[in-house]
């Protein structure tokens, strides 16, 4: 996927003009590949096809509005991973400080036609931009949906039964521990991607050794508890059981991490990239009364699991 930078414009595109789907893309969720298929199909009539990306922040405008930044669903390589696998070519960045005070009118005449020689565009019906949010999907239509040879198209609310899809809802249910209602809203289990590092061997010496992964920095972590889920391994996918948590029977700190035992897989993971899917909570992190009593419960988390699998 090409990347391509608003503060240094000078791109080359086989075709200057473009289309760009608006938004923040936190999850690349269903509402959001709606707007890139809505994209897609409207570039599909028109008699010449237009190169399609996305615009969207380099960094999550809540770590500049809030003291207490929004956990994002994804790093920026799995946004950028996902967007392209959705079936864009590219996507073009911008600093929130940049256009924070800018004027709604002025981000369509300066960037979307001007910078980004937009030409289909599409977003989502709650859509805002410009200095403190002040344009939105009508001021959009007003100004760029009007003018000749440039179209906007503007999308309702996906929704899952009687439950809207948005980022917002996704985290909420990852962090009560539903994975299985926020796979339905993803249209994918929520995964984590890490390199395995070295941890104190502890699961190891009770015969279950695990793959420890920590959270990416600023990324949402789920509720604490043993999950099942599946992990891949470059190209080869395994399946296991991932705690979530701080290890409290242990009393190893307030450092949370991930550790997955891996069913079936026999190796040196250390240094290596993993990606953990978390499928199905299984119950909450305890502390125990001895490590006979958690080797006693990690067997019964398994042979859920394997059910389960």
């Amino acid at each position: 996927m090409e990347i391509l930078d608003l503060k240094h414009p000078n791109w080359n595109f086989e075709i200057t003009d473009c289309g760009l789907c608006l938004g923040n893309f936190d999850g690349v969720h269903r509402g959001h590949r709606a707007l890139i298929e809505e994209l897609k199909k409207k570039n599909a009539e028109r008699k010449e096809k237009l190169p399609l990306g996305a615009i969207l922040f380099r960094r999550p405008p809540s770590l500049l509005l809030s003291g207490h930044p929004v956990p994002q669903l994804n790093t920026f390589e799995e946004k950028l991973e996902l967007l392209k696998a959705a079936g864009l070519r590219f996507v073009i960045l911008y600093d929130f400080e940049q256009l924070r005070d800018m004027d709604p009118d002025d981000f369509v005449r300066e960037i979307l036609i001007g910078a980004c020689h937009c030409r289909l565009a599409v977003c989502g019906f709650n859509y805002t931009y410009g200095a403190k949010g002040a344009g939105n999907t009508e001021t959009l239509m007003k100004t760029f949906g009007s003018q000749p040879n440039r179209t906007l198209s503007v999308l309702p609310p996906v929704a899952d039964g009687s439950q809207p899809v948005s980022s917002s809802v996704i985290r909420s249910m990852l962090e009560r521990g539903h994975p299985e209602d926020a796979a339905r809203l993803l249209g994918r289990p929520f995964f984590i991607t890490g390199t395995v590092t070295d941890g104190k061997h502890i699961g190891n010496a009770m015969g279950f050794p695990t793959a420890n992964l920590s959270f990416p920095k600023g990324g949402l972590i789920p509720a604490h508890g043993v999950y099942v889920s599946t992990v891949r391994i470059g190209r080869r996918t395994f399946t296991g059981i991932s705690n979530v948590g701080t290890r409290p029977t242990f009393d190893d700190g307030e450092d949370v991490n991930c550790e997955t035992f891996i069913f079936d897989f026999h190796g040196n993971l250390y240094g290596k990239t993993l990606r953990v899917s978390f499928l199905r909570f299984l119950r909450a992190e305890k502390k125990f009364p001895s490590v006979e009593a958690l080797e006693a419960q990690i067997k019964k988390d398994i042979a859920r699991a394997k059910e389960y699998l």
